[in-house]
């Protein structure tokens, strides 16, 4: 039945011949552009009414002879969103002899917690492993989440020819993958520039994405000698390796790219004022290119990486200035950066100095900063991170909605089935205390025991999802994981309109 919609709220006809699964009930409904009082039905696995507070409590079936009783949750006081979609994770993912410590199922637990309902991962694409092949296993092994998941395919070259390349895009997004990773840095996984412009040329004809981690191989090659000659190898030069010129000349060259093809481009975790001023001027020229950054860019800055605990605080990018760190929030609120994610990779301490040589003196390990893995948890931080923007009146709770959920279903091609409440969309919500203040450390999260440090000791969300609803199940719901192995759905996404009915 198709449903009128006025001010947010669906129409309600007097009777209907069956009850919801489903209500949240007297909650404040906050999306990416309005904010209105209203009950939530649900119908199996969608969201069927939109309805002004108390209009569906005569669809609530309390008797369990006549069907399944209605779930009620309790919404009075709160907010309630659309389930957070985090479209930047790494996990078991190799990385220097390693692996991270998370595995889809505590990694959906995790996110669970912190207000997500879907997630994204890549494939591991190498030289004996095709993309095609990586896709499929990536899937296999996201199978074991909680949550609905989708897999960004990763090109390292482009094939044998431009034929086998186009073929290879065009069953990809056939199969639901739209969307694709290139690295512009790192031995195994970089990619050269004339590949990538073959296959921008192949999404362009095909409707996919090209996304980029872009950071300049010969900048950061040289930065880095530079440094090591000189002796000066402690955590705090890591970012000295990686300048921010080292991120602008990447992103120049890709943005030149898209402009001289006329192709759509997308900017994975970027971290410099230089890269939010190329985007945010490329935008005006009528380049077609989207970008986000990080919860740890938003909130951190390069300071964390001097002395001891600052291996705990390499990632790449690496943390930037103050300056830096404001240019993120300011990218935020004009709208030149449209998403805010994780880039979840999770290794303990251990693990990071796994390949450091012993310090006779300090009972330690002697510091390099060119050896260790990097990469830092934030899957589950990642709404309290931007909590803390909006309790600082930096951003609204619409924008919150709007680059963690509603922005990644339509970059990722998602939308509306997800990042969304309306009639029709998939049921995922989480319901969200606005007086539950939680101190984003270990004690309150739910990584394994082997993550060994506390990142964001001292930042406290004021805040926090108390509910978490996935497809109409409810996954978490007063601190206590409800969800089932191996329940969520692999997602089929698409970047081509909707063909008319």
């Amino acid at each position: 039945m198709t449903q009128r919609m006025y001010k947010g709220l669906s129409y309600v006809p007097e009777r209907m011949d069956f009850m919801l699964d489903l209500i949240v009930r007297g909650g404040t409904v906050v999306t990416a552009s309005e904010t209105f009082k209203a009950d939530i039905g649900v119908e199996g696995e969608k969201i069927s009414y939109i309805a002004s507070p108390g209009k569906l409590d005569y669809l609530v079936n309390e008797n369990a002879d006549k069907g399944n009783v209605t779930k009620i949750v309790d919404a009075r006081g709160k907010y309630v969103m659309p389930g957070l979609i985090e479209p930047h994770m790494h996990v078991m993912a190799p990385f220097s002899n390693t692996i991270d410590i998370l595995d889809f199922y505590t990694a959906s637990i995790c996110a669970a917690f912190g207000g997500v309902t879907t997630f994204m991962d890549f494939s591991t694409t190498s030289n004996d492993v095709p993309v095609l092949q990586a896709v499929e296993e990536r899937k296999a092994e996201m199978a074991d989440s909680v949550l609905d998941y989708s897999v960004h395919a990763k090109f390292i070259n482009a094939g044998n020819s431009q034929e086998e390349l186009r073929e290879t895009v065009k069953r990809l997004v056939e199969d639901g993958i739209p969307t694709f990773k290139m690295f512009t840095i790192y031995p195994g996984v970089m990619i050269n520039d004339a590949d990538i412009l073959k296959i921008m040329k192949a999404a362009k004809q095909e409707g996919a994405l090209c996304g980029f981690h872009a950071e300049s191989s010969a900048i950061a090659d040289f930065m880095k000698q530079d440094l090591l000659t000189e002796g000066r190898q402690d955590w705090e030069f890591f970012n000295k390796a990686k300048p921010n010129a080292c991120e602008a000349e990447a992103v120049n060259r890709i943005l030149t790219f898209s402009e001289l093809l006329d192709v759509p481009v997308y900017f994975y975790h970027l971290s410099t004022k230089e890269a939010v001023d190329m985007v945010r001027q490329a935008k005006k020229r009528g380049v077609k290119v989207q970008a986000e950054t990080c919860g740890h860019y938003l909130t951190l800055t390069d300071d964390k990486n001097k002395g001891d605990n600052g291996i705990n605080y390499l990632m790449s990018p690496p943390l930037r200035s103050e300056e830096d760190r404001k240019a993120m929030w300011e990218g935020l609120k004009d709208g030149t950066l449209s998403l805010v994610t994780s880039d979840n990779e999770v290794f303990s301490r251990k693990i990071k100095e796994q390949d450091l040589k012993d310090d006779a003196l300090t009972n330690g390990k002697v510091p390099n900063f060119s050896i260790p893995v990097n990469g830092i948890p934030g899957l589950e931080e990642r709404f309290g991170l931007l909590m803390i923007g909006v309790n600082l009146g930096i951003i609204s709770l619409n924008k919150l909605v709007e680059v963690s959920s509603t922005n990644p279903a339509k970059v990722f091609g998602c939308y509306p089935e997800k990042g969304v409440l309306e009639v029709g969309s998939d049921a995922d919500i989480i319901v969200v205390n606005p007086e539950k203040t939680v101190p984003l450390v270990r004690e309150n999260l739910h990584y394994p025991a082997d993550l060994d440090y506390d990142l964001y000791e001292g930042f406290i969300s004021q805040g926090w999802p108390v509910c978490t609803i996935r497809r109409g199940e409810i996954l978490v719901e007063n601190g206590m994981f409800k969800g089932r192995r191996k329940s969520g759905r692999f997602l089929k996404c698409s970047l081509k309109p909707p063909r008319e009915a």
